[in-house]
């Protein structure tokens, strides 16, 4: 879809604001906002935003980028006519508080007297969140025409960001299936797939690897377009506990965040309390489910960049269908006793009928505070930016580490291009080394990557690169460890004293990797490199050959003219048929395996529960792969009655049976994480899952970066001595070779999660559960084979260095 350019800003002299018509959202919608049953789709949301801008003085409308799927996605500013005539002002205002340097006391003290607060609040990132679009339209039309607080005091004082939708496919997608299914049976039924196309609901699990496009628009406006003061990020949750939780947030609290930050979270989130309470709002919680802990989310990465992070989650409803609860029905907010009075919870929520309207009313709740806190006092909050940087400035400068590194001899040269790119895209200045150097006592080669510590978003790197240490005695709620560069297979060295080298700014990531020699040649292409993966993938899909070398010199490398001789080869003449298992019920991580396929130009085939128990697969298959799936959904899939008949059911009998089939007469399965146990099971492979033993205990690991050790195989050849991957609750296999003997099967342990110093960044609980046993097996069924992987290799995109196990298991299986 060919993107336009709206930018319309009408200041429409000798017209007075007051004397134009300026559509309410119910008059351009043709029906009350927020009515039962009703959702607004993106065109609707849309095209008000671009008419409100066309008839309000006080209303700019831009289109920033495209989606995954090609909407436009929109950006609305809203400000006084004044203020929206000097914006590229204001915006240079902000620039230069988010980078204080060099900024003489003077001009600090004409911004903070003259300055605007700029407030950006992203609406819609989870589709099935489906009241923020329709409250964005709302609160949208108050702040240009209302001349009630606070929206008049905002718009003289605050230039206000709102961004309509963070996921305009998702949002269509939800609002034709509801269309399609409310008064049926059916009404409110989860999605066939995924609301945004790769991702589903992890698209807020994206906010520092940037791999979706409206994550990098996004990331884009923060740091390097507007740089607000203030986020405010409009959730949804669960229905049946409090009506909406507001902050502060609960410990643990990450040592990396500017306390003052903290302290305006908490301040605003406090202030809300009291004004919602206060004008009879009740069932708000504070304090409660959500940590300020792990990096990633769309409101945690910018407090790393000295902005003010806010989060709320308002109850949901049943998409858009009322939904009625006793009081008996309520449950009480995370880490609250019980359903009653209490510190974190004061007013509970009496219950009765909830319906969207309600949703909405609440979040225009929390916003006249949040207007009002930020207009009362706007040189406060912009001072509060000011000052946070320079604390960060002031605190990186002569610490350690002063800087840190890629060296340019790290052998994947993709993943350290990919690296640089979202380090830019948020906004961190990166440097090349123009010559060799010394730093700590060492050599260091020419083109290695630069990242001073002392720069304004310096915090965010130190949290990307340092290795976590979560604390112990408090339940994590998300992810505890994402040291960056191991996840994506990369060296990065801490320089911890001063030091002196000639340093280059860069200005893209193809720059920044310019100095990354790697270790491939036109005939011999590296399986360490992103690229080289690629290279091969788009070779064989061309008809071009390659032999993998598995002994001498070039272990590990892809050729194309292989010399004569006894040395090891795994032959590769053409890709395999790639099928890819998709469930009727939108899986994000058979998401992220298509982001990860069509990444590297993988040719594949979503395979359906209809495909599979017609049988006979290898007809069309050669490999077929299993995201992470638990057995309840692979065999049973969506159940009866719950969704049309056509997609209801699993695999169970007849396709079960059609994959063991198909592995015995040759094909080869890859399964990942759950997938795999099942997988093991349905082929009886005397194999156990230690993680769900009883003598598991108190292991626990929900979310953290382990070490492996790859076996001297001909699979894993060329792979580094230790492997960093993901374990988020993921399995651990123990073989019982008595049992593979008696049964004359080849089982190969290919991976095995370190024996020591398994932990290396973020937490787990009883580590030697899981030490020495298996991640990623090898089984051979009959005349084909299984690939086993206890973890996901594909985890939300993260883990790039884990990528090529999958290629291995598909490529080299079915050579």
């Amino acid at each position: 879809m060919k993107i336009l350019l709206h930018l319309i800003v009408l200041l429409a002299a000798g017209f007075p604001a007051e004397a134009r018509q300026v559509a309410s959202p119910e008059q351009h919608l043709g029906r009350p906002l927020g009515r039962d049953f009703e959702l607004a789709d993106w065109q609707e949301v849309s095209s008000y935003y671009l008419r409100l801008a066309q008839e309000s003085p006080r209303v700019l409308v831009e289109s920033v980028g495209a989606t995954t799927l090609g909407r436009e996605f929109l950006l609305c500013a809203i400000s006084s006519e004044s203020n929206l005539a000097r914006l590229e002002e204001l915006r240079e205002d902000a620039r230069k508080l988010a980078d204080p340097r060099g900024l003489d006391p003077k001009e600090k003290r004409r911004i903070i007297e003259q300055g605007r607060p700029i407030l950006f609040i992203s609406l819609g990132m989870h589709s099935t969140e489906t009241a923020a679009p329709q409250f964005g339209m709302e609160l949208a039309h108050r702040l240009a025409t209302s001349d009630e607080e606070p929206y008049l005091s905002a718009r003289e004082r605050l230039v206000v960001l709102i961004a309509p939708c963070l996921n305009p496919d998702g949002l269509d997608e939800v609002v034709s299936w509801y269309r399609e299914t409310v008064g049926t049976p059916y009404e409110g039924a989860q999605l066939l797939k995924l609301y945004q196309h790769y991702s589903g609901h992890d698209n807020n699990r994206d906010w520092f690897m940037l791999s979706q496009n409206e994550t990098r628009i996004v990331t884009r406006l923060l740091y390097s377009v507007w740089r607000p003061q203030v986020y405010w990020d409009v959730h949804q949750q669960g229905r049946a506990s409090e009506r909406m939780f507001v902050p502060p947030f609960r410990d643990p609290l990450n040592p990396n965040l500017d306390p003052a930050l903290i302290a305006g979270i908490d301040a605003l989130g406090s202030r809300a309390l009291f004004d919602m309470t206060a004008e009879g709002f009740s069932g708000i919680s504070t304090g409660v489910t959500y940590d300020m802990w792990w990096n990633g989310g769309n409101r945690n990465v910018p407090v790393r960049h000295n902005i003010i992070g806010l989060l709320t989650e308002a109850a949901s409803v049943n998409v858009a269908s009322p939904v009625f609860f006793r009081r008996s029905d309520l449950s009480p907010p995370g880490e609250v006793a019980q359903y009653a009075p209490s510190h974190k919870f004061p007013k509970p929520w009496p219950g009765g009928w909830w319906r969207i309207r309600d949703i909405i009313d609440y979040e225009h709740a929390f916003a006249r505070s949040l207007l009002g806190s930020l207009a009362r006092e706007p040189s406060i909050w912009l001072s509060n930016s000011l000052r946070a940087a320079e604390r960060n400035l002031d605190a990186s400068a002569g610490v350690a580490p002063v800087a840190w590194m890629l060296p340019s001899d790290n052998r994947d040269r993709g993943a350290a291009r990919r690296l640089a790119e979202a380090l830019l895209l948020s906004g961190v200045e990166l440097e090349v080394a123009k010559a060799p150097f010394q730093a700590d006592g060492r050599d260091w080669p020419a083109g290695s990557i630069v990242i001073q510590r002392h720069q304004p978003y310096g915090d965010h790197v130190q949290d990307l690169f340092e290795i976590q240490r979560y604390p112990d005695g408090i339940p994590p709620y998300d992810t505890t460890g994402w040291t960056l560069p191991l996840l994506l297979g990369l060296r990065r060295v801490a320089l911890i004293s001063p030091f002196e080298a000639a340093l280059e700014p860069v200005a893209d990531a193809e720059q920044a990797v310019a100095g990354f020699p790697g270790r491939s040649t036109a005939g011999a292409l590296d399986s360490g490199d992103s690229d080289g993966w690629k290279q091969v993938i788009a070779g064989l899909e061309q008809g071009q050959a390659f032999d993998f070398l598995t002994e001498g010199d070039q272990r590990g490398f892809f050729v194309t003219e292989p010399s004569e001789g006894p040395r090891g080869r795994i032959e590769l003449r053409e890709l395999p048929r790639i099928g890819l298992y998709s469930p009727w019920s939108g899986s994000m991580d058979e998401g992220w395996m298509r982001y990860l396929f069509d990444s590297f130009g993988l040719p594949y085939t979503v395979v359906r529960n209809e495909m599979i128990r017609a049988g006979q697969l290898g007809d069309f298959l050669d490999v077929l792969v299993l995201p992470s799936l638990g057995d309840r959904q692979l065999d049973r899939g969506r159940a009866p009655g719950s969704v049309p008949e056509r997609y209801s059911g699993g695999l169970d009998p007849e396709g079960a049976a059609a994959v063991e089939e198909f592995v015995r007469s040759g094909g080869t399965l890859v399964a990942v994480g759950a997938s795999a146990v099942w997988a093991a099971e349905l082929c009886r492979l005397p194999v156990r899952d230690v993680t769900r033993d009883e003598d598991a205990g108190a292991f626990d690991c929900p979310g953290a970066v382990l070490r492996a050790v790859p076996a001297e195989q001909t699979w894993t050849a060329g792979l580094p001595g230790s492997v960093a991957l993901f374990f988020s609750r993921s399995a651990a296999f123990e073989v019982d070779a008595e049992r593979a003997e008696q049964q004359e099967l080849q089982i190969d342990t290919l991976l095995r999660y370190a024996p020591t110093r398994t932990l290396l960044s973020g937490w787990i609980q009883a580590p030697d559960v899981i030490a020495g046993q298996g991640a990623w097996l090898r089984a051979a069924h009959g005349d084909g084979a299984l690939h086993l992987f206890g973890f996901r290799p594909q985890y939300r995109s993260w883990s790039q260095g884990t990528f090529q196990l999958l290629f291995r298991a598909m490529l080299f299986e079915s050579s």
